[in-house]
């Protein structure tokens, strides 16, 4: 519930997050066509072609005083097959927790008050529900679930 609770407060210009140096408008996930070099063709969905090649990502718009800002793009990746961690359940049992994995950190120079995350299915890479957080300048600015099929 808190997850789409900040996902509708970025993509209605929610508040800045506690950053007053920015503040997130709106946060989507989809995919990019590369047809056309000129132009950014972009869909958006939570469901991803399992199709070497495809091209997917996210587009955030923002607003803020700085040129660029930093941001920061993890995976969570899910406890089955992922390598996560063993934690201890309520009941003395245990469980699996969920990972996170940093993926990338760069600054980005926002075009036209937006800023670009892409990816692209590569070679072997398997199917399955993924979840990908993006955060800009310290803050959450989008919580991104989807699935490759």
């Amino acid at each position: 519930m808190m997850r789409r609770a900040l996902l509708v407060l970025a993509l209605i210009g929610g508040p800045a997050w506690g950053n007053p140096g920015l503040r997130i408008v709106s946060a989507e996930f989809g995919l990019f066509d590369a047809s056309n070099p000129r132009a950014i063709s972009f869909e958006p969905t939570h469901i991803v072609p399992h199709r070497e090649g495809q091209r997917y990502g996210w587009i955030i718009e923002v607003r803020s005083k700085k040129r660029s800002v930093s941001v920061r793009e993890e995976y969570l990746l899910p406890a089955a097959g992922a390598g996560a961690g063993p934690g201890f359940g309520p009941s003395g049992g245990i469980i699996l927790l969920p990972r996170r994995t940093q993926v990338s950190q760069r600054q980005l120079v926002p075009a036209g008050g937006k800023i670009y995350g892409e990816w692209e299915i590569g070679p072997g890479e398997p199917p399955g529900k993924r979840r990908l957080q993006v955060i800009v300048e310290g803050e959450l600015a989008g919580d991104f679930e989807y699935e490759v099929r």
